[in-house]
């Protein structure tokens, strides 16, 4: 306000600006329409796109659907699964990658006559595991060898026909059916073989 005795107060006042006044900007028509068109998308899309499937079941593949089959073994021998992938992954800390075993704690696997012999002492070894004495090669061994039975059929048939053809051994590859004949014969057994004698029994 001017202040008639006051005139340097007054050419003051006139020197300042108006305080800033905040107002209304409606936004553009353009934009509104706009977002309104791509909220009218996106609910068109969400109708449209096929939906309801569980979601907790995923992506239903499994790595044995994924890996091709791998010719292992003998001639003619096919199985779903590298058997010497399974070995490196799961008995060479102990058998060696060279078969060949840790002197007086692991038996080798080759030359031995637990893996050439009957394919059945072999599979029910793989399924129960041992604890106690058990002679390979002419050597004893005391330890405790772990069981493998979860292990699928065919990844149990892959790793014997590996190693019963591994090394210079010699023997049939192992098939999955004897793998499942075995695990049903053998699925009264909770406790792991004790030493060779029980393994020969072969119960």
């Amino acid at each position: 306000m001017s202040d008639p005795k006051n005139p340097k107060k007054n050419a003051a006042l006139q020197r300042e600006n108006e305080d800033p006044d905040e107002g209304i900007r409606p936004l553009p028509w353009f934009l509104v329409m706009f977002l309104g068109a791509m909220a009218m998308w996106g609910g068109f899309y969400i109708y449209v796109t096929p939906s309801g499937g569980d979601s907790s079941y995923g992506d239903q593949r499994t790595v044995e659907t994924l890996r091709p089959p791998v010719p292992v073994g003998g001639a003619g021998a096919v199985v779903k699964v590298d058997g010497k992938q399974i070995f490196g992954g799961k008995c060479a800390s102990c058998h060696q990658a060279t078969g060949l075993g840790v002197a007086g704690v692991f038996p080798p696997v080759a030359g031995s006559e637990w893996v050439m012999g009957d394919e059945k002492i072999l599979t029910n070894i793989l399924l129960h595991g041992i604890v106690g004495e058990i002679e390979v090669k002419g050597n004893k061994y005391k330890g405790v060898m772990p069981a493998w039975n979860a292990l699928s059929d065919d990844e149990l048939a892959g790793v014997m026909t590996y190693i019963r053809a591994e090394w210079d051994n010699k023997a049939a590859p192992v098939t999955a059916e004897t793998v499942k004949a075995q695990r049903e014969l053998t699925k009264g057994r909770t406790q792991p073989y004790n030493g060779g004698a029980d393994i020969a029994a072969g119960t």
